[in-house]
């Protein structure tokens, strides 16, 4: 039996010489190398920033040119008999097109084109045949100006706020999952330091129990204890061995949490190398605590950009409900000759302008889609707000009470640290007694057993006191 519990922990002594030193920084740092989540959250981000990019892209001004060439021939029936007509044509232009956030839209266009034709009647052979090609140029200006809708620069640039929102959610979120690995790391670091602590104390307590198993042994052999005595303390040895198998395998499973966390392959023998601190003894301000705690966690964060974004839309929903009525203007300057050079300079003179105006009033009878969406739109800001009010409440509350589990576990280390002190004294007073022959040996057994517990129960507390810590900057949002 002893055997195979001896090979247990000879192979964990033999690979310690090799262990990979790990400090709790270091820990920190290749959990967020390591991490898929946050990979995720990169991904996402970038893909936020896309999207602003596009939705930024629609009063980006765009530029088009175009050449085209038109030939046809007809026949036709007018007054004067049939009309065999040819037509030859080619022109080419380009337009700069630019909308504005004001939801006015601007078109100016240039265009040239150069045209010949060729008329026949057929029943008397009379053909009127254009030798040389005319020139046309037109340079035209075109506005369009929504009115009503239009008007509201808020709602001309809700999709580039929304796609901004969205980004910065994404940001959010990004910083969220971050708080939350190192969160995760932290707490797997500081539990495995507790984990191998407790095997540490229960591997000593085996050989304080095989120990006092070849004393009790040796006195029953000499007579001056009875035999039931060896019975009890060979059950002490038994219990001992089953507590350090129990504390090696919890200790082994947090540590394969640990690796995989930080990317290491699993039975990767590792030593932690950074001790956790001592409680503080400055009194903790809840009020500057809670107040940090609002402003900076991330999940928080995340809730109030939701909560802006159902507001914005909810306006811009609102301000849809108005009508669209449009304002069209554009303005043109003509030139018609027979050389380009003349055309264009026909056109920069003026002589031949041409002005159009007008409107265009557009709106839907019942408006049941415009009115049905202001109404989804209110519904799902005013959710948001209440989700947000709820979770800033309840981080109030894990904050507090999360400041009185520290205050809890500080008092936990020092009554722990007391009761191992008290235990460690009346361990050495039964020992003194029972050498005396002034106690029995099941006391003596007690105060061992008594003295691990103590010790376990520190470890415990001081292991409590850090995962206490990480909490409640994980809610700040400052680990």
């Amino acid at each position: 039996m002893i055997a195979p519990f001896l090979l247990i922990y000879s192979s964990v002594a033999a690979s310690a010489g090799d262990a990979l030193e790990l400090t709790y920084d270091a820990v920190l740092k290749s959990a967020v190398a390591n991490n898929p989540t946050l990979l995720g959250a990169q991904y996402d981000v970038e893909a936020a920033r896309g999207t602003l990019m596009a939705a930024r892209g629609i009063f980006d001004p765009a530029f088009e040119a175009t050449a085209s060439q038109n030939q046809f021939t007809s026949e036709s029936t007018r007054e004067f008999g049939e009309v065999l007509s040819e037509f030859d044509s080619a022109s080419w232009s380009t337009s700069l097109n630019q909308n504005l956030p004001t939801g006015t839209n601007i078109n100016v266009s240039w265009t040239t084109t150069t045209s010949r034709f060729r008329y026949e009647l057929r029943n008397t052979s009379y053909t009127v045949e254009q030798q040389e090609p005319l020139f046309e140029s037109r340079m035209v200006t075109s506005l369009t100006q929504n009115i009503l809708e239009g008007h509201r620069l808020a709602s001309n640039l809700e999709g580039v706020r929304s796609a901004a929102r969205g980004m910065d959610i994404a940001e959010a979120s990004q910083r969220r999952a971050r708080q939350q690995t190192l969160a995760d790391a932290a707490s797997a670091y500081w539990s495995t330091r507790t984990q191998w602590k407790l095997a540490d104390i229960a591997a000593a307590a085996i050989d304080a129990a095989i120990e006092e198993q070849r004393v009790v042994h040796a006195k029953v052999e000499q007579g001056t204890l009875a035999p039931v005595e060896r019975t009890r303390v060979d059950a002490a040895v038994v219990q001992a061995r089953r507590e350090s198998l129990r504390a090696l395998d919890a200790a082994r499973s947090a540590e394969d949490a640990l690796l995989l966390m930080i990317g290491q392959p699993p039975g990767t023998s590792i030593l932690l190398v950074s001790v956790p601190s001592d409680p503080a003894t400055v009194v903790i301000d809840s009020t500057a605590v809670e107040t940090a705690a609002i402003e900076g966690n991330p999940e928080l964060h995340v809730a109030r950009i939701q909560e802006h974004s159902a507001e914005m839309a909810r306006l811009d929903a609102r301000h849809r409900l108005l009508p669209e009525l449009n304002l069209n203007a554009s303005y043109s300057l003509v030139g018609y000759e027979q050389s380009a050079v003349a055309a264009r300079e026909e056109l920069l003179s003026g002589d031949l302008p041409e002005w159009r105006m007008g409107a265009t009033l557009s709106m839907p009878l019942l408006g049941r889609a415009d009115r049905g969406q202001a109404l989804s739109r209110s519904a799902e800001a005013a959710k948001a707000r209440s989700e947000r009010l709820q979770l800033e409440r309840r981080i109030r509350s894990e904050v507090r009470a999360q400041l009185r589990v520290i205050e809890a576990a500080t008092v936990e280390i020092q009554l722990a640290a007391a009761n191992l002190e008290l235990a460690t004294q009346t361990l050495e007073a039964e020992r003194a007694l029972t050498d005396a022959g002034r106690a029995i040996q099941k006391d003596l057994l007690e105060s061992i057993a008594a003295v691990d517990d103590a010790k376990t129960q520190l470890e415990r507390s001081r292991g409590d006191y850090q995962l206490a810590l990480i909490e409640l900057e994980r809610l700040k949002g400052t680990l």
